[in-house]
């Protein structure tokens, strides 16, 4: 199977869940696509895609939002699994935060949806950043709560759903 996982990352962690998923998918032929590089996938291409993006203040990218707008026909026609990476620890709103960055149609569609977790990388951010998560997350360090375990059973998911 041809999958592609097309994602958007701001300070990298989102491209290293990307990593992750695609080492675990084995069997497959993976396409990695960054939207900040990539900006008009052909979708078409591809049986399966992967989306994700970074959540930051409760809203995800606008370039995946756009992406996904463009595109909604295609993907749907696809085997879809979506995810998101953010740090927000009350899982009831991880998932509102996942369903929200994403149109609700694709949302529905999935075969898997993840909220994999998320990093604070100080060394990453600017001086506003730093600030409001110092403030907000009460941390002044970088950490990291990438949810292995969620991106295992998005594989496990997409996988089935192949079957």
């Amino acid at each position: 199977m041809k999958t592609a996982i097309i994602y958007t990352s701001k300070h990298g962690t989102t491209a290293k869940v990307v990593q992750m998923i695609a080492e675990r998918l084995t069997g497959n032929q993976v396409s990695i696509i960054d939207l900040k590089k990539e900006k008009c996938p052909d979708v078409n291409s591809f049986d399966g895609i992967i989306l994700g993006t970074s959540i930051y203040a409760s809203a995800s990218s606008k370039t995946m939002q756009r992406f996904c707008k463009e595109n909604i026909e295609a993907l749907k026609q696809k085997r879809l699994a979506l995810f998101v990476c953010g740090m927000e620890p009350d899982s009831a709103k991880q998932q509102q935060e996942l369903a929200n960055a994403y149109p609700q149609e694709l949302y529905e569609y999935a075969v898997s949806k993840c909220f994999a977790g998320g990093e604070f990388l100080f060394e990453k951010m600017n001086f506003f950043e730093r600030t409001v998560i110092k403030r907000i997350a009460k941390t002044d360090r970088s950490v990291s709560a990438i949810k292995s375990d969620e991106i295992d059973k998005l594989i496990m998911e997409i996988i089935n759903a192949g079957s």
